[in-house]
């Protein structure tokens, strides 16, 4: 038995949307038959500090919710992480990592458990660079250099480092000279099992309840936007280009996803005269997103920067071409003309150059190429190499140890 651990200070039965939920998300529903998997995180209303076994993308996982997670809106004067990371190192000993893979995906998080037992592994999802940058939400935004200090202890731990942007890949290995040979490059995904293309009668349908239910006519050609309300995703540029692109009417955009710049977003729809023609749907769950992809015309993405992000492969796997500025892995699989549009820089015009071209470029001939380039990205073709690893280190660490890793959490002494 093969037994991942997962620390991440968050709620798996309340995950917001991102990278990272898609990654744990994807990551447990696909895994093989042969691993148990279990997570150290935190709960909205559960019971902290004894396991539990929840389910979870329709598999058993064990969890272990140590620290408190409010569901209000506003964001809390102790960073979510520095709670979380506190209550790991208040009860660090109770954590079962020897016999496990542990892996992490947020900075800092992994250093009361440096000194644990078993093979441990990281994902960056953001790098310093991410971080730093001025429409950033992070904390750790006017802290490179104490972030550089952190990775560079917690790196030195792990047996492997994946980075989810090519570029960022080499700079993280200029960087962290001394663990180069471990950090590697790991494209995002998307789930195959929610997102895929529709045939043209189910399309037909889905327009016709946009209809229905939103009143955007079946002769309006739909663009949509899939993401947080804040400052990385920059929906004002969004709106921006959207108003210059579409003076002539014709053309609805929905917006699914809800932020703190939602109230903003209404006032410049109104000054830049497309308030009309802008559907704000709040989040959505997954499979109600994909149907929206299967009825839009194109998806939008606006974004400061980006390692990803996984919603353009999403959509490209629904057959919807993309337009998006010059960000993350996106613009290195979106073809410029072929599955949508890569803009020359984050401008409005830019932007607008591309939404032009996708609105006089008939969907239905490029359906097929979006598909196609989305294909290598599926979850089960990029996770094997990540369940190979798992069943490489835990090889190792039976080998070394001389007995197989074993033992259920709820054996592992974890109490409340």
């Amino acid at each position: 038995m093969i037994r991942p651990l997962i620390v991440l200070p968050a709620d798996p039965e309340d995950m917001s949307i991102g990278g990272i939920a898609s990654f744990i998300r994807s990551f447990v529903k696909f895994a093989p038959s042969d691993f148990r998997v279990a997570m150290v995180g935190m709960a909205a209303t559960r019971p902290l500090g004894s396991w539990q076994a929840i389910d979870f993308e329709g598999s058993r996982m064990d969890f272990l919710p140590i620290a408190r997670l409010s569901r209000g809106t506003g964001r809390s004067v102790v960073p979510l992480a520095l709670r979380f990371t506190a209550a790991l190192a208040a009860r660090h000993r109770r954590i079962p990592t020897a016999g496990r893979v542990t892996q992490f995906h947020r900075p800092a998080t992994a250093l009361p458990l440096l000194g644990h037992d078993g093979p441990m592994w990281r994902v960056v999802h953001l790098t310093r660079e991410d971080l730093a940058d001025a429409a950033s939400e992070s904390r750790w935004r006017r802290l490179g250099r104490p972030l550089d200090a952190v990775e560079g202890v917690a790196f030195r731990r792990m047996q492997r480092i994946y980075v989810v942007n090519r570029i960022a890949t080499e700079r993280y290995r200029a960087r962290f000279r001394e663990v180069a040979d471990r950090i590697e490059f790991l494209p995002n995904w998307f789930d195959d099992k929610v997102f895929a293309a529709t045939d043209a009668g189910q399309r037909r349908d889905l327009r016709g309840r946009l209809e229905a239910e939103l009143g955007v006519p079946a002769t309006e050609r739909i663009l949509l936007y899939a993401g947080r309300l804040e400052g990385q995703k920059r929906p004002q540029l969004l709106l921006e280009a959207f108003a210059r692109a579409t003076q002539a009417g014709g053309t609805t955009l929905l917006v699914a996803g809800d932020g703190s710049l939602r109230g903003e977003l209404d006032a410049l729809g109104e000054r830049l005269g497309c308030a009309a023609r802008v559907r704000f749907l709040g989040t959505r769950p997954r499979v109600e997103l994909a149907l929206l992809m299967n009825a839009a015309d194109g998806l939008v993405i606006s974004s400061a920067f980006e390692t990803g992000p996984t919603v353009g492969l999403e959509a490209l796997a629904c057959g919807l071409p993309v337009v998006t500025t010059p960000v993350g892995e996106i613009s290195a699989v979106v073809s410029t003309g072929k599955t949508g549009w890569v803009a020359r820089d984050h401008s409005a015009d830019a932007l607008a150059e591309g939404i032009r071209w996708l609105l006089g470029t008939p969907r239905d001939g490029l359906r097929a190429e979006c598909r196609r380039a989305a294909e290598p990205l599926a979850a089960r073709r990029v996770l094997a190499r990540v369940y190979d690893l798992h069943r490489e280190l835990s090889g190792a660490a039976r080998s070394r140890d001389g007995r197989h890793p074993g033992g259920s959490p709820s054996n592992a002494g974890a109490s409340r």
